[in-house]
């Protein structure tokens, strides 16, 4: 075998074998691919107050850990007597979001009287949970409806010192958001 014949057939392919490389060529392939771009609009929240949480009179005499319960559905759990008279009523409010979007209710309180804490808030959102959810901590989640809709609020009154006669009011914000 000659090795110069053999070195310039290697040439000659390798320079075939270049300008192919350099040549474009066509490949069927699923190029491009289509993506989808998904796009949800949502109203903004609104929240509107229509009932204060009212616990009504209670008596001085409540000793420290005693405790008077509001639910969302309004029932009163008064074992020690200290309710003496006054307006019992779960806190209220309006609220409109758009329909059939998962959202959060959230309870913070913000100030509380003195000889009291408010503990364990529950949340009824449309009447749908028997007896209210927990709405403090990581809140409640819901699926919003058609609204205007109720959102109703109760919680746990405990005496943590002596009360002392006068008003004793205390607040709390209520967020709703979109999850």
């Amino acid at each position: 075998m000659n090795t110069k014949s053999h070195m310039k057939r290697i040439t000659a392919i390798s320079g075939f074998a270049l300008i192919g490389l350099m040549l474009t060529t066509s490949v069927d392939a699923a190029n491009p691919e289509l993506i989808v771009v998904q796009v949800t609009f949502v109203a903004p929240i609104s929240i509107t107050g229509t009932n204060s949480l009212e616990f009504g009179w209670l008596d001085t005499l409540m000793v420290v850990g005693e405790q008077v319960i509001i639910t969302p559905a309004g029932g009163v759990t008064d074992a020690d007597s200290n309710i003496v008279g006054g307006t019992q009523a779960a806190a209220t409010a309006n609220v409109i979001a758009t329909p059939g979007r998962a959202i959060n209710i959230l309870v913070t309180p913000v100030t509380t009287g003195t000889g009291y804490f408010l503990t364990a808030w529950m949340c009824d959102y449309d009447g749908d949970i028997a007896g209210g959810g927990a709405c403090d901590g990581g809140g409640l989640s819901e699926t919003s409806v058609s609204g205007p809709t109720e959102v109703r609020v109760g919680v746990t009154l405990e005496s943590d010192v002596a009360p002392v006669a006068g008003d004793q009011d205390g607040s709390f914000n209520l967020t709703v958001a979109y999850e």
